[in-house]
């Protein structure tokens, strides 16, 4: 089960699109506030299985993961993901790993899957543009006026009920 947060058609330099790998949504509170902004497209799987479907049918700039999943550890899932990633940046998610040991740790396990970040929640926008290496532009950091307003993605069953409300209402 899933959530998406979808924009229209832009320039995929405009929008980057991002997977969260982490059936704790609630933890991601900013980034959805910046994907109802329009900076980004945010797509919410709690497991591994279902964020490896995306893969065939959607380009996907960065991977924010979890190192538990519904199914699997963040860890095997980015082992799966690997010869797939293309240029997408992956970052390993905590919650709340501070300096010290257990950080030098994470870290260490976060690089040997293959992650290029370990980030820990809560994830902010700016997190994600560091992880995509686009601080430091002179322009606006993933902003464009042609930006549209995110629309939320709902199950296909909600889906399905507010269409019918909406063409209802519009006959």
């Amino acid at each position: 089960m899933g959530y998406d947060a979808f924009a229209p058609d832009v320039s995929p330099l405009v929008v980057p699109h991002v997977v969260v790998v982490d059936p704790h949504f609630e933890a991601y509170g900013p980034l959805a506030a910046s994907a109802r902004l329009g900076k980004l497209t945010l797509h919410f799987r709690a497991s591994g299985a279902d964020a490896i479907k995306l893969v065939r049918r959607q380009r996907v700039d960065a991977w924010l993961v979890a190192t538990e999943l519904d199914d699997m550890s963040g860890h095997d899932f980015l082992e799966l993901l690997q010869s797939r990633l293309g240029d997408s940046k992956v970052a390993i998610v905590e919650a709340a790993v501070n300096a010290g040991r257990r950080r030098n740790i994470a870290e260490r396990e976060a690089a040997e899957s293959g992650a290029d970040s370990l980030l820990s929640t809560p994830i902010t926008f700016r997190d994600l543009e560091l992880l995509l290496g686009l601080v430091g532009n002179n322009q606006p950091l993933l902003s464009s006026p042609q930006v549209s307003r995110v629309f939320a993605a709902l199950p296909v069953s909600v889906g399905v009920a507010v269409m019918a409300i909406a063409v209802l209402m519009m006959g």
